[in-house]
């Protein structure tokens, strides 16, 4: 295996991106339905236990639907799953499926501010329509946000789990 310097992989056009992010589209529904499934059956128990749960006595359904604090740990917990692989390897199974890479511009893993700045600031991809203009760089909004950049990774490179060993 050749060792090739992870801050040297050209960065990532429109199409590998949107590619990656479909298929993250799809890995964050099955994360929020296995989250809404703990979430439910944990609600489920505490309403046996203890019928004041739910106000009204509403079924668990309309209290789920109706809570605010439900849907925050919803969206924190899909938040949180991209949050994890950003910070820890720089791929989500998406990326790694395009090969692509999220990194700090010297190639080392971004910080969990970063890895939140590109949450807030990529509008759920949105911020890659970025890349159409002559100025981009290859650089899309939550990029240049978050002082990060998404590479793509050589065949090779991408087989490797541990980035220290590049």
């Amino acid at each position: 295996m050749t060792q090739e310097n992870h801050a040297d992989f050209p960065r990532a056009g429109f199409k590998r991106r949107l590619g990656a992010l479909l298929y993250d589209y799809l890995v964050g529904m099955a994360v929020y339905a296995v989250a809404h499934f703990i979430g439910f059956i944990v609600i489920a128990v505490l309403a046996n236990l203890n019928p004041t749960v739910c106000d009204d006595g509403a079924d668990i359904q309309q209290c789920l639907i109706t809570s605010n604090i439900y849907s925050g740990y919803l969206i924190a917990v899909v938040c949180f799953f991209f949050i994890w692989f950003w910070t820890h390897g720089g791929q989500t199974l998406g990326m790694r499926a395009w090969r692509l890479k999220i990194q700090r511009m010297d190639g080392r893993s971004i910080t969990t501010l970063q890895a939140i700045i590109r949450l807030c600031t990529g509008f759920f991809g949105l911020g890659n329509v970025w890349l159409w203009s002559k100025d981009s760089e290859n650089m899309s909004l939550q990029d240049r946000m978050s002082g990060s950049e998404v590479v793509v990774l050589s065949p090779e490179a991408n087989k490797i789990k541990n980035w220290n060993q590049l």
